[in-house]
């Protein structure tokens, strides 16, 4: 059994290490040669840290077996990732010999939480462009913004996350809500049978009383929801027998959101989740062939279209073709 991560916040007595990995941070580029560790006095780096603990500075630490393994922070500050003076700016680090383990995911979903719960709207960063890291931000819904030249002339990207779009566990309360987003045709046409019609406040609140009791690791299911609002659902739902390490994803959202980005942004931050926080090791979707919407959305959140699925099912009355799209985790 692997050795569990722990995802804390960071606290003062974390700070002294702030150092060690901002040095770590600093991307080299292949044969260029390590700088000597003074570089991150200099005054356009020290201030990712400098009197770091002040009150728009927030961060996260990963540990295994008690030792800190990866940390990452933001604070508004001028730096390279500048955008604005109420935008946070993010710096991350994690020990080369715990890259590829989720940490770095797990750390940067705990650290948005944080910020939301603080109020903030968004959080931006600065990436060498031929840096590969600029691959795992965008998974995590960074957009690239603009372009800039650093201090030593490397092309860099500035690119921001929204923070409105986020998802949680579902909540009796929440109810009404559901019932507002599902109860529509439009919303009903592109999803499986078996879902009433008109959808009442019971069927809201057995749905999601069967969520919570459903049986642990059979499924991760979630309200989405935008500026604290839930507007949608979405769930990775686990295969059995031969196909245990490989899950079903399922997501809907109100009619209102649509075009907007919201449900890109949803499958990318539960996608990220389900490879960080469980072994699975395939996601696949099959929305209907005729539902270019979402075919749109698996595309722009990084899965990878495998083929159609011809004649394989039955929706009012029609026999449909279906799309097969899948992300694998050895991919991230």
């Amino acid at each position: 059994m692997s050795t569990p991560i722990i995802i804390r916040e960071i606290t003062a007595a974390d700070y002294p290490l702030l150092e060690e990995y901002l040095y770590r941070a600093i991307f080299l580029p292949p044969g260029v040669a390590p700088p000597p560790f003074e570089i991150v006095f200099t005054p356009e780096i020290f201030i990712y840290i400098k009197d770091f603990g002040g009150k728009d500075d927030c961060g996260v630490v990963a540990e295994i077996d008690g030792e800190i393994v990866g940390v990452a922070w933001t604070r508004i500050i001028p730096a390279y990732g500048h955008i604005d003076n109420d935008t946070p700016e993010l710096a991350i680090s994690v020990l080369p010999e715990n890259r590829n383990r989720g940490v770095g995911t797990m750390l940067l979903m705990r650290l948005f939480e944080l910020l939301r719960c603080q109020g903030y709207k968004r959080t931006s960063l600065s990436v060498q462009k031929e840096n590969p890291a600029v691959r795992f931000y965008k998974r995590l819904g960074y957009m690239v913004s603009g372009e800039r030249i650093d201090h030593v002339g490397y092309e860099d990207y500035i690119m921001v996350k929204e923070l409105s779009v986020s998802f949680r566990v579902w909540r009796v309360a929440d109810a009404p809500d559901l019932v507002m987003a599902i109860n529509n045709r439009k919303v009903l046409d592109n999803l499986r049978d078996g879902i009433p019609y008109p959808y009442t406040a019971q069927d809201a609140v057995e749905f999601i009383t069967a969520t919570l009791n459903a049986e642990k690791d059979s499924q991760y299911a979630f309200a989405i929801t935008y500026n604290g609002q839930v507007i949608g659902s979405i769930g990775v739902f686990r295969k059995d027998n031969v196909h245990r390490f490989t899950a079903e994803l399922g997501y809907y959202i109100a009619e209102p959101y649509w075009g907007k980005g919201i449900m890109t942004e949803a499958v990318k931050q539960m996608s990220a989740f389900v490879f960080a926080n469980t072994d699975i090791v395939r996601i696949f979707a099959e929305p209907y062939a005729n539902n270019t919407a979402s075919c749109r959305v698996l595309e722009k959140a990084g899965y990878q279209f495998e083929g159609v699925l011809r004649k394989n099912a039955i929706k009012k009355g029609q026999m449909m073709d279906m799309r097969m799209y899948a992300l694998i985790k050895a991919s991230l």
